[in-house]
């Protein structure tokens, strides 16, 4: 990525996504040009964290691609979540080379193992006996992908970004681009998609590019290949063009059910936030799948 897009991309976050770019600053990470990673020595720490609060549910929370990085997501759930009187264990899970969790912490393409076993070492020390995924785009396709490897029994997932055939198609990118309504009326939800969607296609690349798409772990296949699959609750935007055909598509999969926003952006989780009702609607799924667990 050159230093002109590198720019215009810091720019957006800082208007768009202010709590990521701070998160972003903060960290030291607020840089997203493209950086050779094979073999690098990482910090866990920048990955995973564990809060161990002695409780027996345990929330594993991936951050998104936030379109081309993601910083830890703390911010998205810990403060609003403990301030509706959840009282849960957070496993807070970071992808740092923006791969959709294919690429391992030390940039190996092996990423789906590798964040498999940091999660389930993680899930063993903390001992709970439900445990719930959620994550928002690509944090949320993470979320489907690790729940059918990992003993996880909820996924609650906002505009969860697969499959990549919606994102990543000629038909989105068209429709996307000339939807001149959209750009008219709401100039705001227009970029913010379209941005999205550029995002999505740089990322499928350059993902495919690394490790080849044959090796792409299917998120849904992985969801499904239980015996029994964690009952899932999928919020997405109905006037976001894209996250709508992907929600929809998974309309007739039993366990999965489907939460419209009215929203016209990618981001819905911010959207619920922005109206005070983040934090209650994911206490209220956790309580919803607490009351129907599965054996």
């Amino acid at each position: 990525m050159n230093s002109l897009l590198n720019g215009v991309v810091r720019l957006f976050f800082r208007t768009f996504l202010p709590g990521i770019a701070k998160s972003l600053e903060r960290e030291g990470q607020f840089d997203f040009r493209e950086k050779s990673s094979a073999g690098m020595a990482v910090d866990p720490s920048l990955c995973i964290e564990v809060e161990n609060n002695g409780s027996d549910v345990t929330l594993i929370c991936f951050a998104g691609m936030a379109v081309l990085y993601a910083a830890m997501p703390k911010f998205e759930f810990r403060k609003t979540l403990l301030d509706c009187g959840g009282r849960y264990n957070f496993i807070w899970i970071r992808d740092v080379h923006r791969s959709l969790y294919n690429r391992a912490p030390d940039g190996s393409p092996n990423g789906f193992a590798a964040y498999t076993r940091l999660i389930g070492d993680a899930l063993a020390g903390l001992n709970s006996t439900f445990n719930v995924m959620i994550g928002a785009s690509g944090g949320g396709a993470a979320a489907f992908a690790f729940s059918g490897v990992l003993p996880v029994h909820q996924v609650i997932a906002f505009n969860p970004a697969f499959p990549a055939s919606v994102y990543c198609s000629r038909e989105n990118l068209r429709k996307v681009l000339f939807d001149v309504k959209k750009l008219l009326f709401t100039p705001l939800d227009y970029f913010e998609v379209l941005l999205v969607t550029l995002g999505g296609l740089y990322l499928w690349r350059h993902v495919c590019r690394v490790i080849g798409p044959e090796n792409v772990p299917d998120a849904f296949e992985h969801y499904v290949s239980k015996q029994w699959s964690a009952r899932a609750a999928v919020f997405y935007s109905t006037r976001a063009w894209p996250d709508a055909r992907q929600a929809l598509s998974l309309k007739d999969v039993p366990g999965i059910t489907l939460r419209p926003v009215d929203c016209g952006r990618h981001n819905c989780m911010g959207e619920l936030k922005r109206r005070g009702e983040f934090g209650a609607v994911i206490h209220q799924e956790i309580i919803n799948g607490l009351n129907a667990r599965n054996p």
